[in-house]
């Protein structure tokens, strides 16, 4: 069953980020969407606490969502690790043409 699409949506996610943005700014959007994995466990816990055994179908879904919000904060870290790493090595190109 494919209730409003949820399976293709979850499997075709992808962060796009702010060419612009700062390396501080993605590690906020990372840390948000981690939390957001967090708190979708912590409600799945809750429900599968309550009703015993889950719906297979949506536990299904529910779990290949809290793993497009894990990948898309795994996208803006590295993405935020790889702007770090850029800033310093352009500041260091600078740098050196200045000493030249």
């Amino acid at each position: 069953m494919n209730v409003y699409g949820e399976p293709w949506t979850t499997r075709h996610t992808h962060y796009f980020s702010d060419p612009d943005a700062s390396p501080e700014a993605l590690l906020n959007d990372a840390t948000e969407w981690l939390q957001y994995a967090h708190s979708s466990l912590q409600v799945l816990t809750e429900l599968v606490q309550e009703r015993g055994t889950p719906d297979a179908q949506r536990l299904t879904t529910m779990l290949e969502g809290v793993c497009a919000f894990i990948d898309m904060g795994t996208r803006c870290a590295t993405q935020a690790h790889l702007r770090m790493q850029w800033l310093q090595v352009r500041e260091g190109a600078t740098r050196e043409a200045a000493t030249l």
